[in-house]
């Protein structure tokens, strides 16, 4: 099972974790990373890659972050590349949304690939004029 971190401005990450165990009726099983305004990449990617290491026990992990560019992506991005040097498949997707989310999650049991494309899928459709 592919494990979910969401790492985002705080409290956003949070806030999203808090919103899917809303919509779900029961706890998602995943992990909140906020990233405080006075947090960088150097001495928080570690912390964060040690915790998604021991989350994931060798499975995959998918992580979610809010601004491409921004401190919780370049964190994310850092913790991604030490998994990765530690025999540990993980990916990072910029743009969290609800329905992103909610995709990752319902399709969690499936290959990390699949994972992805089925959380990018959800992300994309869920962006549309309402009114």
């Amino acid at each position: 099972m592919t494990v979910i971190f969401i790492v985002a401005h705080a409290p956003l990450a949070s806030a999203l974790k808090a919103c899917v165990w809303h919509v779900l009726g029961c706890d998602p099983h995943i992990q909140a990373f906020d990233v405080e305004p006075d947090e960088c990449a150097s001495d928080s990617a570690p912390r964060l890659a040690a915790s998604i290491f021991e989350s994931a026990q060798g499975q995959g992990a998918l992580i979610l972050t809010d601004l491409p560019g921004a401190t919780p992506s370049n964190i994310a991005v850092a913790a991604s590349k030490l998994l990765h040097s530690q025999g540990v498949s993980s990916h990072v997707l910029g743009g969290v949304n609800a329905s992103m989310l909610l995709k990752a999650i319902n399709y969690r049991n499936a290959a990390l690939d699949v994972v992805i494309e089925k959380a990018l899928i959800g992300a994309t459709q869920a962006v549309l004029r309402v009114d």
